[in-house]
């Protein structure tokens, strides 16, 4: 009687090995991944994000300017010294282009560009953005030394000095408002826009020296 027992138990046994050896075969290729722990951020750098600067609508504040007359905001200083029919395309429209001079009052460098930073009104009322048409033209006729396509940059507590542009328009627009958003390092601050009402008499020809 004890000889079966023992007989029975021994049986029981192996087949509960075997079992447990089966199980462990059919799962030794499946890992499970160790938990990962939550990133965490430090204190102090949760202190030093700044939340993002909410801004007002563009061309809130319109401050009227004249060409040849510095004006300022935001750390900026900017003076629009002349505007310039670079000349006329083969199908009749003409690329203008301006001289301005910009001061950067701050221990900060950034970059402007004409598209960012300013457009054309014309008489109808129609915003017009700069055309790389026109910095195309300009590339091959003007001297690199003076002209500078977008972008451009404005050194810190420094100054910048040179055409940028342009604008492909009809031959006849002749008198246009002239919008340049002071936006600083900060491309998106445009509720401060000057505007320079131009006239046929502020538009000038190219000069020697600024072509090749």
């Amino acid at each position: 009687m004890k000889t079966s027992k023992l007989y029975a138990f021994l049986f029981a046994a192996a087949v509960i090995a075997s079992a447990a050896a089966g199980c462990s075969d059919s799962n030794s290729d499946k890992k499970e991944p160790a938990a990962q722990p939550a990133p965490t951020v430090a204190a102090e750098d949760l202190d030093a994000l700044e939340p993002p600067v909410e801004h007002g609508p563009a061309g809130e504040n319109q401050v009227e300017a004249e060409i040849g007359a510095e004006v300022n905001a935001n750390d900026t200083g900017f003076t629009l010294n002349g505007v310039i029919d670079g000349g006329h395309n083969d199908d009749g429209t003409k690329c203008l282009y301006f001289d301005i001079t910009l001061r950067n009052e701050t221990d900060t460098a950034y970059t402007l560009s004409t598209l960012n930073n300013f457009y054309i009104i014309d008489g109808s009322g129609e915003e017009i953005y700069s055309d790389v048409r026109s910095q195309l033209y300009a590339n091959k006729n003007f001297n690199s030394e003076k002209y500078f396509a977008d972008p451009f940059d404005i050194p810190s507590n420094g100054q910048f000095s040179g055409v940028i542009g342009g604008y492909t328009v009809d031959q006849g627009l002749n008198e246009f408002t002239l919008c340049f958003f002071p936006t600083g390092n900060d491309p998106r601050a445009k509720e401060t826009v000057f505007q320079y009402h131009i006239t046929e008499a502020d538009i000038k020809a190219a000069d020697s020296s600024l072509k090749k």
